[in-house]
């Protein structure tokens, strides 16, 4: 009958063990090993899950520089939120400003230039339209402003060519990067990215300064 080691409670098989059992028992030991062993990135990770207390050492330590990084809450890494960024179904984002969660993308499409104000309740799902309006007839738009049609129609429209809206509302374009001509102004077409919140992100912080 095989025993434990004191620390990471590997297995210790006995000669009088079976030799199927010895096998799998040496296996789960070098998955264990494998699980605990130090980790080398050149930087904080962008993906995957951790556990508080991970620590990842950096591969190019320089004088004055740090030994690794230490994550001090368990949850998923996820790149920042970027402004007109193409996102798909499955990425995972987390704000520029922590604020402890991550988000998810719940329906493709490209992120407005404006960083959203992420809600912290589980579960909350919202389009990336920060500071955006509905179109509206003989307005002034400038540069950069941002539309939406009276009628949803799954896309949000940045205004390329300065200038006033018509007297009437222009049919849409709806291909990505289509443009749609408005008397003076004119638009170009961006699906609606939509996120859900996700749950909790890791935090990575330096450690070990060097010199």
């Amino acid at each position: 009958m095989s025993t434990e080691t004191d620390k990471l409670h590997l297995k210790i098989p006995s000669f009088t063990d079976e030799i199927e059992n010895t096998i799998r028992e040496l296996g789960d030991n070098f998955r264990l090993l494998d699980l605990i062993s130090d980790d080398y990135v050149s930087a904080t990770p962008t993906s995957g899950d951790y556990l508080i207390t991970k620590r990842l050492y950096n591969t190019s330590p320089i004088y004055g520089g740090y030994v690794g990084w230490v994550n001090v809450r368990t949850g998923k890494a996820a790149q920042m939120w970027r402004s007109l960024k193409a996102y798909k179904n499955g990425d995972y984002i987390i704000p520029n400003s922590d604020n402890g969660h991550v988000y998810i993308c719940i329906q493709s499409g490209q992120s407005a230039l404006t960083e959203p104000v992420f809600p912290v309740s589980t579960g909350i799902e919202f389009n990336d339209t920060r500071k955006s309006s509905t179109w509206a007839v003989t307005t002034q738009y400038k540069l950069n402003d941002i539309v939406l049609p009276t009628i949803e129609n799954g896309r949000f429209y940045i205004c390329i060519q300065a200038g006033e809206s018509g007297n009437t509302e222009p049919p849409w374009q709806q291909v990505d990067g289509a443009t749609t001509y408005d008397k003076n102004a004119s638009w170009a077409t961006y699906r609606i990215c939509m996120w859900k919140e996700a749950g909790s992100a890791a935090l990575f912080y330096p450690f070990g300064k060097i010199g």
